[in-house]
């Protein structure tokens, strides 16, 4: 499950103006003549004439119609259908705002990039917009002050490293030339905390009328140029925040369509919630001590010590394997940490100040310590559908508290009002009722217009070692080394693990001939240009890169996946889920997830009608377990084997 924080997300809500409040439902009636003739148009002038695919038609149509008729839809569109295109259609028709939410970046940038200017080209009038949380743009304040020499630190007190300053430095300079302050358009991926320097949590933020800087700040302009637009591109994690904040976020619209649907029930688990760790203690502390000074040292001195106490009784309960709840000495920690927490909001909130930035400090500093003060007191009301569970992350231990059954949430405070369009190469059977679509949607399945029995084979090695076999990480190096060299490279090789897919990635590229790239040495955007351009460079990734990416042609002819996705069985939330199934746990929770994100994984690999190759799937239960058939049955129909010879030909041939 990805994870997020709804500390770097979550808004700090100042009043809205009229665009970002709830509309009376406008009418959609959307000519269903029309959207054809503007898909026509649309494809007609893609590079090469563009393919006319009844899929795609069928699938316009019903859209329009749910649009039309108010009826939530879920669609399961088979990859090649062109899903992008007939959503994006009966949007630019509708007349009213439209919000399009997805599960990944790649997909986002896909769509602001590419396929929605395409179609607003075709049908004047249309504006298209993309918004994200405010921590993705560059705070012009936050840049003046520390352009200006102001002190900059880390919540943990450790010295700025040269690398991070140089990075400062770098951004810095971007930012008198950016449009939008967007983090995505750097052209390089930048350390964590050069850009928490240069950036603000919404908590943080002094709002638009308070900051002297809110004339001309990048998160604000973003929001005017969402508030007037037809179309509104988000991440789904933007829209669940936009849930949980009352609907305060986003402009206000009719119509909301989930692209990559199948991520959504994990996704506002999880933002519906919220996070927790003896970090946020300390960054409100260290705050603290720049505004109040030595004269308060003892009540942040406190604060620190409590956050040191808490990570102390996280990290005991989590090495004694207790993930799910909170124990007596966490929960004692905690209370000591609200406390003085208390106290130190008061100092904040009284202290004097004697010119306009150091209230400015004083604001930014009581916005976080409200909302730690107040997560405090929802980890005291947990409700009956949500979990309290630990998780470790970079060493730290987290509470999360997440909702184990949104759908209720979902039924009382989106479906009722806004028509929802769902839809994903992979729909999960139990999606509908897990978000409480069940008796107010339609579903239907568009098919795949590829030929996947002749271009595409699927190949599980024989005589491999099982994947918990000590000997499994240097038979996937082995047999990565074959294929990759058998593909000459352009191979997209995914992972469940990002520690196995460093370490493997590291021993196969000095015995390979062709380039080798790694999620995280670059941003997504330059990775994924880098291997789309570089036509015979392999990609090693992980998480997101399963889905959202679209890379057609000679760049890819193998993919790899390392092992089945399946949850892990000691995930605290999966077993909350498992335990509601009750015995068919297995078959009702695991299964569906599983052949959800592997078919999500081996659709990466076929994008057009001349596309061939191979998917490598480095698991043998996938040809030997006696639950590999529903897992089969999610993936195209493709051709398949355990010889490696045959696929050796087969990738040579092409």
């Amino acid at each position: 499950m990805s994870t997020f924080d709804p500390d770097e997300e979550f808004p700090f809500v100042e009043p809205v103006d009229e665009s970002f409040i709830a509309l009376t439902r406008s009418a959609v009636e959307i000519d269903s003549v029309a959207a054809q003739e503007l898909l026509g148009n649309i494809t007609r002038d893609l590079p090469g004439g563009g393919e006319d695919r009844q899929g795609q038609h069928e699938m316009v149509g019903r859209v329009a119609e749910a649009m039309s008729t108010r009826r939530h839809l879920v669609v399961e569109a088979g990859t090649g259908v062109g899903k992008s295109l007939a959503y994006l259609v009966p949007s630019a028709l509708a007349g009213t705002r439209v919000v399009i939410a997805t599960a990944t970046k790649n997909l986002q940038d896909q769509l602001a990039g590419k396929d929605a200017p395409l179609v607003a080209a075709h049908q004047p009038g249309v504006s298209v917009a993309v918004l994200k949380g405010r921590a993705n743009y560059l705070c012009k304040h936050k840049a003046f002050s520390v352009s200006g020499g102001a002190q900059i630190s880390f919540d943990d007190d450790v010295d700025v490293p040269a690398t991070v300053t140089a990075q400062l430095r770098k951004i810095l300079d971007w930012s008198t030339t950016s449009l939008t302050g967007d983090r995505d358009e750097l052209g390089f991926e930048p350390d964590a905390r050069a850009w928490r320097q240069l950036s603000v949590s919404p908590q943080e933020c002094l709002s638009r009328s308070k900051c002297p800087q809110g004339n001309v700040c990048f998160a604000e302009r973003a929001k005017e140029i969402a508030a007037a637009s037809d179309i509104v591109i988000v991440n789904a994690h933007l829209y669940g925040a936009h849930l949980a904040s009352g609907q305060m976020i986003l402009p206000a619209h009719d119509i909301v369509i989930f692209d990559e649907a199948h991520e959504i029930l994990d996704t506002f688990a999880t933002v519906l919630g919220t996070s927790l760790n003896a970090t946020r203690f300390r960054g409100v502390a260290t705050m603290s001590r720049s505004l109040l000074g030595e004269e308060e040292s003892e009540i942040i001195d406190e604060v620190h010590d409590a956050a040191n106490d808490l990570a102390s009784a996280l990290t005991a309960q989590f090495e004694a394997e207790e993930t799910t709840g909170l124990g007596l000495e966490v929960t004692a920690a905690l209370a000591a940490a609200a406390q003085k927490v208390t106290a130190l909001m008061e100092k904040v909130r009284t202290h004097l100040t004697s010119n306009a930035e150091d209230e400015n400090r004083r604001l930014q500093t009581q916005g976080p310590l409200t909302h730690l003060a107040n997560d405090l007191i929802r980890l005291n009301k947990v409700g009956k559908d949500e979990l309290i569970w630990l998780t470790r992350n970079d060493k730290e231990i987290t509470i999360e508290l997440s909702l184990v059954d949104v759908g209720p949430r979902l039924r009382d405070e989106l479906w009722g009002n806004t028509t929802g369009i769902l839809t994903s190469a992979t729909i999960p059977a139990n999606l509908v009722t897990d978000l409480g679509l069940t008796d107010i949607s339609d579903s239907i399945e568009v098919a795949s217009p590829f030929d996947y029995a002749n271009h595409a084979l699927l190949y599980v090695p024989d005589n491999f070692p099982e994947r918990t076999d000590p000997n499994a990480e240097a038979a996937i190096i082995e047999e990565l080394v074959r294929l990759i060299t058998a593909s000459g490279g352009r191979c997209l090789s995914l992972f469940t693990n990002r520690s196995v897919m460093k370490r493997v990635a590291e021993a196969v590229e000095p015995r390979i001939s062709t380039p080798v790239l790694v999620q995280d040495t670059l941003s997504r955007a330059r990775l994924i240009e880098r291997f789309r351009d570089e036509e015979t460079s392999s990609l090693f990734a992980v998480t997101s890169y399963w889905q959202g990416i679209d890379v057609p042609g000679d760049s890819l002819r193998l993919v790899t996946i390392d092992r089945l996705p399946f949850q892990p069985p000691n995930d605290p939330l999966g077993i909350a889920r498992r335990d509601r199934a009750g015995s068919s746990a297995f078959s009702k929770v695991d299964i569906p997830r599983a052949g959800m994100l592997l078919a999500q994984g081996v659709g990466r690999l076929i994008r057009s009608t001349t596309d061939k190759g191979v998917v490598a799937v480095l698991d043998t239960r996938l040809a030997t377990a006696n639950y590999r058939h529903p897992l089969i049955r999610r993936l195209p129909p493709m051709a398949r084997t355990r010889d490696f010879d045959e696929v050796e030909a087969f990738l040579q041939s092409l």
